[in-house]
């Protein structure tokens, strides 16, 4: 979902088992301040196992759920190692809702930890179950060492009809739209789908490998995966439609699988292509936007610099310990796959209608993106919808930490004004 989430391959956890029922106390989300301007927030769980396990977010870079690699709880201690960030802390809990502890990462910085209190969320919807006005149907497809599992909703008593073919957006993203990094659900792409099944327009939704149910049967390594190997999953899906006597396709990309279907729809010729709140930007132009407030002067320089560096696809040997969770070298090929690309230049080579929305209310991707997709093929139809957001809600507030809920709250619906737009879009293309 956000544009510096990347493809992140399945990581096994390591950790302890509970000590005592007394280490109970540590499950829960623990928040806390580096810097007055920099959160940290460690979710604690524990497994089926009863094993404890702990995720980290960085929430003011917009970075979330980073796998520890060991999670250690003995009596009134606590502490995890994130072996990728260099980063490890080791606390003491004085009350039920306090670690006092320190964050080495390079150096040791004071970090007090003040666990959340339950209840202050809003309700997590697991499911949402389809009604009886159209088919829900099972897909899965086999695609090189990994099986890619999906889900087709079709229009009951309807000849003829369009099947949108949905591409989630960046990182472990599932067929709803929903990501591990994040916590709870906003089930945007589900709803979507219900929504353009009630307009009689069928889709297929799939689950990214290594997300959901598209589990490998060969272990996955970060270093692997390539934004290639993403667009090839979503080309096999197409192709599945294609080869199941689907005829009147159309591709629809949120977020990052804008990028991925643009890389898809030349070769393929769908009936008609949706952006979907999709980069109009090279990505490293993204990131350098989105971190220049967030890094001290020497920092930014060096991320640049290292942007730069892998864009020309050379590596970057020497990583700063501040910028390993985006510039570590497992995932140096993911990115220098994923920079190289221009949106501009790939949707300009694209021959069938074409369908370009965009939120005002989106923090990751803005209007200018939209208007540059729109300008490099000017017989794109471009729609910004007023207060939509990155998951396709509807924001009425200006504030952020009012837009970020929307990420969480499965029951506030997708926009009216996307769904028509889009209905509006694949009903009268020819």
């Amino acid at each position: 979902m956000n544009t510096k989430s990347l493809y992140i391959a399945a990581l096994a956890f390591i950790s302890l088992p509970a000590i005592s029922q007394d280490a109970n106390k540590f499950i829960g989300e623990w928040e806390g301040r580096i810097t007055p301007q920099l959160r940290i927030v460690v979710h604690v769980k524990t497994d089926a196992d009863g094993n404890f396990f702990s995720l980290l977010d960085s929430p003011d870079q917009a970075v979330f759920g980073i796998p520890t690699d060991k999670t250690t709880i003995n009596g009134n201690q606590f502490g995890f190692e994130a072996t990728k960030l260099n980063a490890n802390y080791s606390g003491r809990l004085l009350n039920d809702s306090t670690i006092d502890g320190n964050l080495t990462q390079g150096v040791a910085m004071p970090l007090v930890l003040n666990k959340k209190r339950e209840g202050t969320g809003q309700p997590v919807q697991q499911t949402m179950a389809h009604d009886a006005s159209y088919k829900n149907i099972d897909v899965a497809v086999k695609v090189d060492h990994v099986t890619l599992s999906g889900t087709i909703f079709e229009p009951l008593n309807n000849k003829g009809f369009p099947i949108v073919l949905i591409i989630s957006g960046s990182g472990p993203t599932d067929r709803d739209g929903n990501s591990i990094l994040l916590p709870g659900k906003n089930n945007s792409l589900l709803q979507l789908a219900d929504s353009l099944a009630h307009h009689g327009i069928a889709t297929l939704r799939y689950d990214k490998r290594g997300i959901g149910k598209s589990f490998p049967d060969t272990m996955m390594r970060e270093e692997d995966a390539t934004i290639e190997l993403i667009a090839d999953d979503a080309k096999a899906m197409y192709e599945w439609l294609k080869a199941h006597g689907y005829d009147n396709i159309f591709i629809a990309g949120h977020s990052e699988g804008s990028l991925i279907g643009l890389m898809i729809a030349e070769k393929l010729k769908p009936k008609g292509f949706i952006s979907i709140a999709g980069a109009g930007r090279k990505a490293g132009d993204i990131l350098k936007e989105q971190l220049t407030d967030q890094l001290p002067a020497q920092l930014k320089t060096e991320f640049n610099n290292d942007i730069d560096s892998l864009e020309r696809s050379l590596s970057v040997s020497t990583v700063n310990k501040s910028l390993m969770s985006l510039m570590r070298p497992s995932i140096q090929p993911y990115m220098r796959s994923w920079l190289k690309l221009d949106p501009q230049k790939l949707i300009n080579k694209i021959n069938c209608p074409i369908l370009i929305v965009q939120g005002t209310k989106d923090l990751q991707i803005k209007e200018t993106d939209a208007k540059n997709l729109h300008t490099a093929n000017p017989k794109s139809k471009l729609i910004l919808i007023k207060n939509m957001n990155h998951v396709l809600k509807q924001v009425e507030s200006d504030n952020a930490d009012d837009n970020a809920k929307a990420y969480s709250d499965p029951n506030l619906p997708v926009s009216k004004e996307l769904v028509t737009a889009i209905a509006n879009f694949i009903l009268s293309a020819k």
